[in-house]
């Protein structure tokens, strides 16, 4: 029977409090940590969306009574910003928005205000769909399809709005009227460079076999904005300086800092760059945005950066670039995390110094595309997955825990020769995603991978401490973003279906599916 498995954590200002996940990777510091204990079942209540694809998560009202989400949409005046009703999923309203939006979450603030990037605009709603202000971030207009602008953004706990930009500047604006309060250009100030793509215009989309390109064409609407999404999960590789969202964290003498991951000192290499927020020096009662310290990271990344509650701990991931795509064999990825604390020291005598890593661990198959979960004594959680199915990866580790202290301290292997394939929910007692089990045989290659024929996706509840399975049922598509918690313990699965999308001889339902907390503990038949 239906219940309720209350997830209502306190949350600190400006964000309403009782709200288990606010924004892209959970919270401001990015930490895909949710916290409160998860049930151990669940039904499914409602499919909602079919046909669009789900970037990003989706977030909730502060009363939990509806969920905001962006999504791709196959014609250029469709909806790409919906409210939807967490009891029954139907929608409340909907607004066509520029195709970007797809790339962020919507951020909502203790008063149900909505913040969300859309291009090379950041825009502000009421709870009803109403527009309150536009801010225009010096872009110019955002072509169809492209990623242009931010890509994201958080709350300051000061209440800033911060984020951003694929051109390398990192901005804070005023929540009240977009505003812009502060600003860096963290590529420029560092002499920072954009990594290389995979050529100007390259048609990513054309390599693939023909019933795969029509169905990216019937989800995004256009070749134009399938390649872009493409050129998002080659890290700063895809052409722009940074393709990840913004994360907020408390620096050592107890100030504030933004991270920002993208490109480097050099083709080769990717940066974590940390700016830091610093008090009104000018009269003007505004903050200031300074260079932190830089840390070289091996290519780019598609990882978001995460960083603990108490600021000291940051975990990236690299390796991600057009090589990574096009030769996934010929790459090394690596999960790093660094002591922010320990880097924020030497600042006042040697700017100029790189932070180096405490942990650091291989990825057995190749670059990452997502960002790892963070815990709260710098433990990261991280997910492996092939491209290619042109291997057999049966007992390979699917998921790792890396410790600070010591290095990899625990691999799961998913059963049934299932592949982690969304971005990892950690909670008080679950790891939640879902895994995708694929079938080769497709005959259809691109460059030296071979593709799927099929793909067949699973809702995974696991246990927290031994990695074994509690609870699992299937559904339409993978998550490429990560499963979200709502206040009464449901959980949301947004379906970008990029393991379908591949497969040839699948197709992607897409959309965002509701499983309610149930009494009875066995799982649903598969």
């Amino acid at each position: 029977m239906p219940t309720e498995v209350p997830c209502t954590p306190e949350q600190a200002w400006p964000y309403a409090s009782g709200v288990p996940y606010l924004g892209v990777h959970a919270d401001a510091g990015n930490t895909d940590r949710v916290r409160c204990a998860t049930g151990n079942a669940f039904g499914e209540d409602w499919h909602a969306l079919a046909g669009h694809g789900v970037v990003q998560p989706n977030t909730f009202s502060p009363d939990g009574a509806r969920t905001y989400v962006t999504t791709t949409a196959p014609g250029e005046e469709d909806c790409r910003l919906w409210a939807l009703d967490t009891a029954t999923g139907e929608v409340a309203w909907c607004l066509p928005m520029a195709p970007a939006v797809a790339g962020s979450a919507v951020e909502v603030d203790e008063d149900g205000l909505l913040y969300v990037a859309a291009g090379a605009e950041l825009v502000s709603l009421t709870a009803d769909g109403e527009v309150r202000w536009t801010a225009d971030l010096g872009l110019g207009e955002a072509g169809e399809g492209t990623l242009a602008g931010a890509l994201g953004q958080h709350f300051t706990r000061d209440g800033w709005l911060a984020t951003v930009t694929t051109d390398g500047r990192a901005l804070l604006l005023d929540r009240a009227d977009g505003a812009v309060v502060a600003e860096l250009d963290v590529k420029s100030d560092w002499d920072l460079v954009n990594l290389p793509g995979l050529g100007e215009g390259l048609d990513v989309l054309g390599l693939f076999p023909q019933a795969v390109q029509e169905d990216f064409v019937a989800v995004f609407g256009s070749e134009t904005a399938a390649n872009a999404l493409f050129a998002a999960f080659l890290g700063a590789g895809g052409g722009a300086w940074c393709d990840n969202t913004v994360g907020v964290g408390v620096t050592a003498d107890g100030g504030e800092a933004l991270y920002v991951i993208g490109g480097g000192r050099d083709e080769d290499h990717g940066a974590l760059v940390q700016v830091r927020i610093e008090e009104d020096t000018d009269g003007d009662g505004l903050p200031e945005l300074v260079p932190g310290w830089l840390a070289e990271t091996e290519g780019g990344s598609a990882t978001t950066p995460s960083i603990t509650p108490d600021g000291r701990y940051v975990a990236v991931s690299d390796g991600v670039s057009s090589t990574a795509f096009l030769d996934p064999a010929g790459v090394t990825g690596r999960v790093l995390v660094y002591d922010a604390h320990v880097c924020d020291a030497p600042l006042a005598t040697d700017p100029t110094a790189d932070c180096m890593p405490v942990a650091a661990a291989e990825l057995e198959r190749g670059a990452m595309a997502g960002a790892p979960a963070l815990m709260d004594d710098g433990t990261v959680v991280f997910w492996e997955l092939a491209v290619g199915v042109e291997r057999d990866w049966t007992g390979a580790r699917d998921l790792g825990w890396l410790s600070v202290d010591g290095g990899v301290v625990e691999g799961w292997v998913l059963p049934d020769d299932l592949d982690w394939s969304s971005v990892i929910t950690v909670t008080d007692t679950h790891v939640v995603g879902t895994g995708t089990r694929r079938t080769g045989g497709s005959g259809e290659q691109l460059f030296a991978t071979e593709l799927a024929a099929t793909a067949e996706s699973e809702l995974l509840v696991l246990d927290r401490e031994s990695g074994d399975v509690v609870w699992r049922a299937p559904v339409p598509d993978d998550a490429s973003a990560t499963v979200t918690v709502g206040p009464d313990g449901a959980l949301y699965v947004g379906m970008l279906g990029l393991l379908s999308l591949l497969a040839v001889d699948t197709e992607a339902t897409l959309g965002l599916v509701r499983f309610g907390p149930r009494e009875e503990l066995s799982a649903p038949e598969r």
